[in-house]
This record gives C-alpha cells, sequence and structure tokens, in this order.
C-alpha cells in the first residue's frame, strides 16, 4: 500500500510529524443498516457483540444517536453524505450522490490539517469528493450493496478515474470479445467485512511512530443484506431460543406509509410469516457478531501497533432496519429501528470526557465537528452539525429536539420522550404519537387521544420550527396545515 505524504501550505513533513505527539489519531468505524438497540451492551436484543461491548466500556455510548432520515430509498447514500459533510438532509445535493466543492468534508478538512486519511470500504458518494476527501485508500467499494463474496473493489487512484475498469468475456465458449464492469479487481470466496478487516490492520500494522496523524474511514457493507456471513456466526443463533419476533411485530403495516412497495419491503412475504421473519432476525444477528469479531481484530491491530491510547475511536452505522417490526422489513421509514444507530465514541488519552452511557439527543452529523473540536482542526463554515463536546465532558445536551424525514410522505419529530409523525401519502394524512419512555417500541398510538393534546401541539409547532432550520422545503409541506 503506497503511503502518501502532503504538505500543508509551506509546512514540511517534519513538523506535521511532529505534531502527532499532540494530537490524536482518528478511526471511524461505520457499519451498514445495523439498528442501534443491536449492541449488546445496550441490554435490548439477544445480540452476541463482545468486542464492541468492551469498546464502549471505554468509551460515551450515545442511546440517542439518530440520521435525520432519506431523500433516497438507498437510505445509507444520503446518511453518510450527511455524517461526511456534516450537512442537514436537505442541504444535501442529488440525495448525497454528489457532494459539492462548496461543502467540505470531514476527510478535506483533516487534511488541511495536516493528517493522512485513508479510506477502506464502502463509498456512496461520487469519485471526485472521494479523493478530495482521502489522499489515500484501498478495496474501495462504490455502491450501495454487492454480493459480500464478491465485491467489485478499486485501488486508490490519485487521478480519480475509477469506472469500469475489470476486463471480463462474458460469451467465453463462443467469443474473445472484452466487456468491462465495474471495480478493478474482487477476491472471489472472501466476504466484505474480512477484505476490509484484512486491510484496516494492514494499514495500522504497516505505520511509523514519526508519521503524521491519521484518520481512518473504515466502511462495512455489513450487516445490510444478502444475509450471508461465515457458518460459525450463524451457528450462534440456530435454535437459540432468546432469539425471538420483536414486541412490536405486525404481519403488515396498519396504513400505507408511501413505500410499502420497494425492494426492502420485498425480501419477505406480506403478510409477514413469524418464521420467516425469524429467520431474518437471526441471520442479522449473526452479521452483527461476525462485523462485532472483526471490528475486535481492527482493535487488537491498533494496540499492537502501539497508537491505541492516541487515538479517538468512533463506532457508528448509517442507518437502522426493522427486519419485521412494525410489519416493515427496510429502514424507509422514521420509526425508531430505522433512524436510531449505535454511536460510541472513545476518546483519546489524557481527555476529560464522562466515560459512560448518555441519552442526550444527537444526529450523526455532530459527529464532523466533534472531532475537528477534538483534534484541534477549525470546523468549516459549511457545517451544519453541532459539537457534541459539552456531552462529552458533563452530559450538557446540545440539542432539544431531532427532526426526522423520508422523502416526500414522512415527516417526524421527538424530545427524546415523545415523538409524533405526520404522514402526507396521495392526499391522505396520518398522524402518531408515541410515549417513548413508556413505549420505546413505539406500539401505542396516543395522537387521538384528547389527555395529549397539548403534547400534539406543542410537537407539531416544533415541527414547524425544525422545518425551517433544516430547509426543508420538500413537496411534502404543499398544501399541509396541521
Amino acid at each position: 500500500m503506497k503511503k502518501r505524504m502532503w504538505l500543508l501550505g509551506g509546512m514540511c513533513w517534519a513538523v506535521a510529524a511532529q505534531a502527532q505527539s499532540s494530537r490524536p489519531n482518528v478511526l471511524l468505524i461505520l457499519a451498514d443498516d445495523m439498528r442501534g438497540t443491536t449492541l449488546g451492551v445496550r441490554g435490548t436484543e439477544p445480540v452476541s457483540t463482545p468486542h464492541l461491548d468492551a469498546l464502549a466500556e471505554e468509551s460515551v455510548l450515545f442511546s440517542n444517536a439518530h440520521i435525520m432520515g432519506g431523500t433516497s430509498g438507498a437510505v445509507s447514500m444520503p446518511s453518510r453524505a450527511m455524517l461526511m459533510t456534516g450537512k442537514y438532509l436537505y442541504s444535501l445535493e442529488k440525495e448525497g450522490a454528489r457532494i459539492p466543492e462548496r461543502q467540505t468534508t470531514l476527510g478535506e478538512a483533516l487534511r488541511k490539517a495536516g493528517y493522512e486519511t485513508m479510506h477502506i470500504g464502502k463509498w456512496h458518494s461520487d469519485y471526485g469528493s472521494f479523493n478530495r476527501t482521502f489522499s489515500d485508500g484501498e478495496d474501495i467499494f462504490f455502491g450501495g450493496m454487492a454480493d459480500h463474496w464478491n465485491v467489485p473493489l478499486y485501488h486508490y487512484s490519485p487521478d480519480g478515474k475509477y469506472g469500469k475498469k475489470r476486463p471480463v468475456l462474458k460469451d467465453f465458449s463462443h467469443s474473445n470479445r472484452v466487456e468491462y464492469q465495474t471495480g478493478e479487481y474482487l477476491y472471489s470466496g472472501r466476504h466484505s467485512v474480512d477484505i476490509f478487516t484484512e486491510s484496516a490492520c494492514r494499514f495500522l500494522r504497516s505505520r511509523e511512530a514519526e508519521e503524521a496523524p491519521f484518520f481512518l474511514s473504515l466502511a462495512y457493507m455489513s450487516p445490510h443484506d444478502p444475509r450471508t456471513m461465515p457458518e460459525e456466526f450463524e451457528a450462534l443463533y440456530e435454535g437459540n431460543t432468546a432469539v425471538a419476533l420483536p414486541s412490536n411485530f405486525m404481519e403488515r403495516h396498519p396504513f400505507d406509509n408511501g413505500e410499502l412497495v420497494i425492494r426492502d419491503e420485498q425480501l419477505a412475504a406480506t403478510p409477514r410469516d413469524g418464521e420467516e421473519v425469524l429467520r431474518h432476525i437471526r441471520q442479522y444477528y449473526a452479521m452483527i457478531s461476525h462485523l462485532d469479531d472483526r471490528v475486535g481484530q481492527v482493535i487488537e491491530a491498533l494496540k499492537a501497533s502501539g497508537a491505541y491510547d492516541n487515538t479517538v475511536i468512533v463506532f457508528a452505522a448509517d442507518n437502522g432496519l426493522a427486519v419485521g417490526q412494525h410489519g416493515l422489513m427496510g429502514k424507509q421509514n422514521v420509526y425508531e429501528h430505522s433512524v436510531g444507530v449505535p454511536l460510541m465514541i472513545k476518546p483519546a488519552g489524557g481527555s476529560d470526557a464522562k466515560i459512560g452511557t448518555t441519552d442526550c439527543l444527537c444526529y450523526l452529523i455532530d459527529l464532523f465537528p466533534t472531532l475537528c473540536d477534538l483534534t484541534g482542526t477549525p470546523v468549516p463554515e459549511s457545517v451544519d452539525g453541532v459539537s457534541l463536546l459539552p456531552v462529552l465532558r458533563s452530559g450538557k445536551p446540545v440539542r432539544e429536539y431531532l427532526y426526522y424525514a423520508y422523502k416526500d410522505t414522512q415527516r417526524a419529530v421527538s424530545d427524546g420522550a415523545w415523538k409524533l409523525i405526520e404522514y402526507h401519502v396521495g392526499g391522505t394524512r396520518t398522524t402518531q404519537l408515541f410515549d417513548l419512555e413508556k413505549d420505546p417500541m413505539e406500539r401505542e398510538n396516543l395522537s387521538g387521544d384528547k389527555r395529549y393534546a397539548s403534547v400534539v401541539r406543542r410537537l407539531r409547532k416544533q415541527m414547524e420550527i425544525q422545518r425551517e432550520a433544516t430547509c426543508d422545503t420538500s413537496v411534502f409541506w404543499e398544501g399541509f396545515v396541521f
């Protein structure tokens, strides 16, 4: 793997190397489709994640971390773009498929500050923004999903030219015509999680102590379907009686939410069959346990390199997933199982962070300014996120409300205790109100109960405020009156 040394203005490499002793490294590990409650340490679901649980013991664990939602059925595309830009959902361009130069990325900011920026794994935006963000990369996957055992990959290209590069003979028995497919290479029969893990471990073990600090973005494609993993992890859940249907399981969603006919929702038959959904849940958990095991290998490699104490480690996911909850299978909704994500931040040594669990509200976009603060990097003007440093240091909240959106059909707002969801589908209006403290699985809709009319009014007012604050100009609001 090539090493690249980047100069910051007229600053020589020696100055950047000297800064290593005072500036922490950053390791960002991102899972794909992993809901926040699937960490064993949360005690909510019977998932085995011993390595992530161990990391959580040294971290600030956020139990109320969320994404804003999505403007695309492929929710991870806008979600990952939001994380990397710190921008609100409706400030993205082309649903996050393209990140314009006016939106400084996290890697860009750290790169300008003297960091080596390295990416391994999934990138769901354009080639140009990738090369602005990272000075190096390996085993790069451009796209949303693929066969985990045959992922088309790229080496880092300094000129930013990726595209279709893999030569194939589609009809080799009759023709020698060469056609080109996505990717430069693939490791047939090797799982994506293992490929990305091994690449990250090589990067960490190859570094020298005197090098500039690094930002390593390790972006997995798991536990995103197709739900497949090494057999040893699937065996963990076969016959496991602790695995059960969720308490909010339904055979079908009770009304049209605007996205009931999409690929994710067709992964299981409708009406939902309990046994079929249980199979999906077991395989989902097995993928998470596989991911957890390999994250443990990355942490061990970091420790072996001697850089563990001086590294900020972030573990998060781009979105959650229903897998049978509310009669849904996918993430194209604004229920907690889909907008709630795992988030933990392990500070570098010498930090005054208050290790433990916090229920303070936050978005993933808040990671951008937080990591800038933790590394002494100026926060770009384009960033909308709010630094979580007050939460890390004293448990002081930085947000009172969170606002969620899915395409032009669903909107929600929450203060952590109450959540209001409004649907506008083909001219039909539906409202849901949930008491998240008493009903975290969002089973009982209280919107029609007169006792909670004041809560509905308060949250509707806040929804309008948040709509303006987040620049939501969607057609959802055309003709919409509370």
